[in-house]
């Protein structure tokens, strides 16, 4: 449940941020900042342990990860030795599905775009893994499967 809070929320702050924040920028503590950012800010010195130029997306991709992590690794009600079967396949396939698409994405997306494929590799992974556990779970409990 706790999962499915933070997820959604970091989706409803990401929508809130792309409709009415989308130049907001914050400082935050940085272990390494090199200024990439200087044309948005207001030229924050470079190096190790300063304060860099942020923005909401820092703060939501953590969040989001946090929920995704919660959502596909929660305990079930009934966990046994089936489910956690269950659960490593969806892993497998996930990572299989993730690595062809990241693949496929480095082949075909050049330039700047090519900065949030990246980023979003994980997510992706997460919630690739989630959908296919959850529907083998939701197999498993209608009889398909044993």
């Amino acid at each position: 449940m706790v999962g499915w809070v933070l997820a959604i929320a970091a989706v409803a702050a990401y929508v809130a941020e792309q409709i009415w924040f989308p130049n907001f920028r914050f400082k935050m503590p940085a272990v390494y900042y090199d200024g990439v950012y200087e044309f948005m800010d207001d030229y924050s010195p470079h190096g190790f342990f300063v304060m860099g130029t942020s923005t909401p997306l820092t703060l939501i991709f953590s969040v989001l990860t946090i929920g995704l992590i919660f959502i596909g690794f929660s305990k079930e009600k009934i966990e046994d030795e089936f489910v956690h079967h269950l659960r490593e396949q969806s892993l497998v396939w996930a990572t299989y599905v993730t690595a062809a698409m990241f693949i496929f994405a480095t082949l075909t997306i050049y330039g700047s775009t090519y900065m949030l494929v990246p980023y979003l590799v994980f997510f992706v992974f997460l919630i690739l893994f989630i959908v296919k556990f959850k529907i083998a779970l939701l197999r498993f409990n209608k009889g398909g499967e044993r």
